[in-house]
């Protein structure tokens, strides 16, 4: 019976680990898409310098938490967040109002499908 113990243990642990770090990445891409929106919202109103201010703020917190996420994700949907925050900043600096609103709704479907893959669902348990 005591060999019950340490497995279980073991399991208890990566599952409380699993969920924590589900719990942490969606916290996280709740920030990076609320910055985004802010930046939409300000380009609505034709406030570019505070677009270009969320969207910088966005991508250099996504730039300090990338490490992790690198440990914990697919680094495809990562890469792809990186190329759109880039994207997106861009067409800020540019002021092109269409393009930019298009490449910050793609960024926050992007931002939904990596807190989704971090989830404890049956789809990515399997």
């Amino acid at each position: 019976m005591k060999f019950f113990w340490i497995p279980a243990a073991v399991l208890s642990l990566l599952l409380g680990a699993s969920l924590w770090n589900a719990r942490f990445v969606a916290a996280e891409t709740e920030i990076w898409r609320e910055s985004v929106e802010a930046a939409l919202a300000a380009s609505e109103d034709d406030d570019w310098d505070a677009a270009l201010r969320d969207v910088r703020a966005a991508k250099a917190s996504w730039d300090a938490r990338t490490p992790y996420l690198h440990i914990v994700t697919a680094h495809d949907e990562l890469d792809r967040v990186d190329e759109l925050l880039a994207e997106t900043e861009s067409f800020a600096i540019e002021r092109e109002a269409a393009e930019f609103r298009a490449s910050a709704a793609e960024l926050t479907v992007q931002l939904d499908i990596v807190s989704k893959l971090q989830q404890l669902t049956l789809r990515n348990v399997l």
